[in-house]
């Protein structure tokens, strides 16, 4: 239920799909499944501590992303709603880690260096992957470019050697003999 009301193929609720979509807008939608990823698995647990959790998340997310822009002034909307909701998720998803006013008080104390720093640590784990399929699929080109060039090559040896052969095996006395 709460996977089809994030992926959009339900009605969301009110109180946590409804602010989570429109304050995520501007994410990529690569971030968004990585944010589902963190979120979706959370609900259902029937603990009260998971479930506020879940709402200091949700309540966490206006405040967090303007403390962002206040402290980085050039940072673009989608890399501010990134950092913001991987903070929070870091910090607020896991009952117990952090209440709201340690969750305040580390975030305001960051520089906006420490902000990029973890903005491009985030950003990097997507660029390291796209750059691992892409050698996964340079490689497997050159593979298979190689083993049809193998082919290639046995077929015209075989062909060559058909037609430039001067003996044969005769079955009919078990011996090689010359092509007449």
């Amino acid at each position: 239920m709460q996977l089809n009301s994030g992926l959009g193929l339900i009605p969301p609720s009110e109180e946590f799909w409804t602010p989570v979509g429109q304050l995520t807008a501007a994410m990529t939608p690569e971030d968004k499944v990585n944010l589902l990823a963190n979120i979706v698995p959370r609900f259902g647990s029937g603990d009260h501590t998971q479930e506020a959790a879940l709402e200091s998340f949700v309540s966490g997310l206006k405040p967090t992303f303007s403390l962002i822009r206040s402290k980085c002034p050039g940072m673009d909307e989608s890399d501010v709603q990134l950092l913001g909701t991987e903070l929070l998720a870091i910090e607020m998803l896991k009952p117990g880690r952090s209440t709201r006013d340690e969750f305040s008080l580390w975030v305001s104390a960051l520089t906006e260096k420490e902000m990029n720093e973890y903005l491009a640590t985030r950003k990097s784990y997507q660029i390291n992957s796209e750059a691992g399929l892409k050698k996964l699929r340079d490689d497997r080109e050159t593979e298979l470019r190689e083993q049809k060039e193998t082919q290639e090559k046995f077929e015209n040896q075989v062909k060559k050697a058909r037609d430039e052969r001067t003996m044969a095996f005769n079955p009919e006395t078990g011996k090689m003999e010359a092509l007449k």
